[in-house]
């Protein structure tokens, strides 16, 4: 019997996977005798798994994430300073339904970026828009769409995920029109668009790094008001890495 029609009629209803599989699949039911039941729910499945591969396959490239990296990835035992319990109760991902957020604070090499990239990729994972972005790329992306007339392009852009990661905030000093960005947007998302934030400075230096001291205590009043901070202590895992190569670095920043 010819499959034709029916692979048309599952093509128009959006199920290519199935359409380009269903030869295959008859032909092993048949073969097999698989009751009715058995193989609607074998395609059913099948068309289902496809679908959700393909979904998360396009919430990872819109996030941008720099590369994925699994919490399952992370070495505990070399930062005894985080607390894997709390850590395992964010990936709950209960802080996004609640628009909170997640700072993780600490010296270069901590970790920081690792945990905020394992975050977000569960995240996504189960179903959550994200999107990631460098504080100095940011910096940057404000000043090219100010001289096009577009900041608020960038506003809507950094408002409209369900979770936003700003990660390195502290290695370059945000000027004005950058920071007053950064500050509109975590307005808009305020209790209700969850962010993840890393930063290798403790919130008393914010005032230098938004060079502005009433705009850094309005920016942390809002990220901290409903949230959780992880302070990491402890060595660098870049330098152990070194060390391990037999490479012992003259000045470490």
């Amino acid at each position: 019997m010819s499959t034709n029609l029916l692979v048309e009629r599952l093509e128009k209803i959006g199920w290519h996977y199935t359409a380009d599989q269903i030869d295959g699949l008859l032909e092993d039911a048949s073969k097999n005798n698989v009751p009715y039941s058995d193989f609607l729910i074998t395609v059913l499945s099948q068309e289902i798994e496809q679908k959700e591969k393909l979904a998360l396959e396009k919430r990872l490239k819109k996030a941008k994430l720099p590369y994925i990296k699994s919490i399952h990835d992370f070495d505990f035992s070399f930062q005894p300073s985080i607390d894997e319990r709390r850590v395992k109760e964010v990936l709950s991902g209960r802080y996004i339904h609640n628009g909170d957020n997640i700072l993780l604070l600490g010296p270069p090499g901590v970790g920081k970026t690792h945990l905020a990239i394992s975050m977000a990729f569960e995240a996504i994972t189960q179903g959550h828009q994200a999107l990631f972005i460098t504080a100095n790329d940011f910096i940057a992306e404000c000043q090219k769409a100010d001289k096009q007339g577009l900041i608020q392009r960038i506003i809507k852009r950094y408002s409209r995920p369900e979770l936003l990661i700003m990660d390195e905030i502290g290695y370059f000093s945000f000027d004005e029109l950058s920071a007053h960005t950064l500050f509109q947007i975590i307005s808009r998302r305020y209790e209700h668009g969850a962010m993840i934030i890393t930063s290798n400075k403790s919130y008393v230096e914010w005032g230098k790094i938004f060079g502005d001291e009433v705009l850094a205590t309005a920016i942390l009043d809002r990220l901290i008001h409903h949230s959780t901070t992880f302070n990491i202590k402890g060595d660098s895992y870049r330098l152990r890495e070194k060390k391990k190569a037999g490479i012992q670095p003259a000045n470490i920043r």
